[in-house]
């Protein structure tokens, strides 16, 4: 398992010029890590649709690779955005996943059946071009540059473990966060 925290370093340290979707737990921790929050796309009030965003986005910005940063929980409320996302063939999309083993999105609850759910085989099985799994930070910090570099849509689920206190959501309201990005693109 992974320090969520480290993987989501590993992350930002990788990205580049990506633009950034982040919904749910991933969010949290995101929010204080990014240093291009110009370039980033903050979800709450609709978690389970970053996927769809993430694909909006990559098609839009075809010269821009696209991050979205997800969680397990939120995925599983909307697990058609894998057949969407596969099918589309966008080559600059990367899907990351945080399996998160304390549940905390969840507030720790456990959700019958979940552990049953092969997220992996399901993202391969949709079209995803190329899939990985990361449950140690070494492999994440040596496969990240792969990651980055494969044609898309990619899938990557990175099993992780939250430690320490609960990060705040942005304070930044999602439209403001919109326009931020919108007026970076403007100008680039």
């Amino acid at each position: 398992m992974i320090p969520s925290m480290e993987a989501t370093k590993a992350i930002n340290y990788h990205r580049k010029d990506s633009l950034v979707v982040a919904t749910s737990s991933a969010l949290r921790e995101w929010n204080g890590v990014s240093q291009r929050r110009n370039l980033d796309v903050d979800l709450t009030d609709c978690m389970d649709r970053a996927p769809a965003v993430g694909l909006g986005l990559a098609l839009a910005q075809p010269n821009r690779k696209v991050l979205v940063l997800d969680c397990d929980a939120t995925l599983r409320t909307d697990l058609g955005a894998l057949a969407t996302v596969g099918q589309s063939e966008t080559e600059n999309l990367v899907h990351f996943v945080f399996d998160d083993a304390n549940r905390s999105s969840t507030d720790g609850l456990p959700i019958h059946g979940a552990d049953n759910v092969n997220l992996l085989a399901m993202a391969e099985g949709a079209g995803y071009a190329k899939s990985y799994q990361f449950d140690a930070l070494e492999e994440l910090l040596i496969g990240l540059e792969e990651v980055m570099e494969q044609p898309g849509p990619v899938f990557v689920l990175v099993k992780v473990f939250r430690d320490g206190e609960t990060l705040p959501f942005p304070e930044r309201p999602m439209a403001e966060g919109w326009g931020a990005v919108r007026q970076t693109l403007v100008n680039t």
